[in-house]
């Protein structure tokens, strides 16, 4: 399959792909550098700015505004008429442990925005899970977390996330107000195959998945089961999203962080925004309801 890279930015983490359909962009995120970039998948352009804060994933509301999760906890983003982006005001703050970080989130189809934390050194399994509910508040779901990605959410409702470094992705069974009712092991994979990271979901209810050190995409069916491979000329893929005018594309953020001078002069596309013809369409983007 022919690989295109669309931003040759080398991002030090790069995260939190995100198609704006009205805007005709890939909204994306160095998490590490404390970027924001945007690809327009009309003309190719790229820009990319610096923000006041660190963000870690983003979301669109039923306005076509941005709403994202950080250092400041969940807030709103104003963009302005030459799409320039500023952190505007903060819905919740979570309380949390000296040292933690939000990393992956994502909104679901009722409109709420979910988003997990992570010690930000990868030392212990400190993190949380937290939904946003369109009025504001900001619940914790569950604790004890490692590194949280994903989530993402099946047809009938199920959630799926991924604690990365245990290299399983868990489906959560959720009730109407979006609290746990039930959860089940989804998939699980070997140290030889690297690390579930990012996830979507396609219109088949299929679930790509980036994998860590893994070097490619995988498709899984609503099963579970891994019923397709592409490979990626970089070690560290980190999130894939659906885009275009047909949600044709995939587009796959990816990183440079941890990588040896050698590993980076042989992985010319790390940490570059590449987009894949996967041969199956996405789903629009889920909006938040607040």
């Amino acid at each position: 399959m022919q690989i295109h890279c669309v931003a040759a930015v080398r991002a030090q983490l790069g995260e939190g792909p995100l198609w704006d359909a009205a805007r005709g962009l890939i909204w994306w995120l160095d998490i590490r550098a404390g970027m924001l970039h945007r690809h327009d998948v009309t003309t190719g352009g790229n820009a990319a700015q610096r923000l006041q804060c660190r963000l870690t994933a983003l979301g669109l509301t039923r306005r076509d505004e941005l709403i994202a999760c950080g250092d400041r906890g969940f807030a709103r983003l104003h963009i302005a008429p030459d799409l320039s982006v500023h952190v505007g005001e903060v819905l919740a703050s979570p309380r949390e442990r000296t040292g933690n970080r939000f990393n992956d989130g994502k909104v679901d189809d009722h409109g709420r925005f979910w988003a997990g934390t992570m010690d930000d050194a990868e030392l212990g399994a400190h993190g949380a899970l937290y939904r946003l509910d369109p009025g504001g508040a900001a619940k914790q779901i569950r604790t004890g977390i490692s590194v949280p990605n994903g989530p993402c959410f099946l047809a009938d409702g199920t959630m799926l996330m991924t604690d990365s470094p245990h290299r399983r992705i868990t489906a959560v069974q959720l009730d109407e107000a979006g609290d746990p009712l039930a959860e089940r092991e989804f998939a699980r994979f070997g140290p030889s195959e690297g690390i579930p990271d990012g996830m979507t979901v396609d219109a088949d209810d299929h679930v790509w998945v980036a994998f860590w050190d893994g070097w490619c995409v995988r498709r899984l069916s609503p099963a579970g089961r891994v019923v397709a491979e592409i490979g990626l000329p970089v070690q560290r893929p980190t999130c894939p999203v659906f885009g275009g005018p047909r949600l044709q594309h995939l587009y796959v953020t990816t990183a440079t962080t941890g990588l040896s001078a050698a590993a980076l002069a042989a992985q010319p596309l790390a940490g570059n925004l590449l987009r894949l013809e996967p041969g199956v369409e996405g789903l629009p983007t889920a909006r938040f309801a607040g």
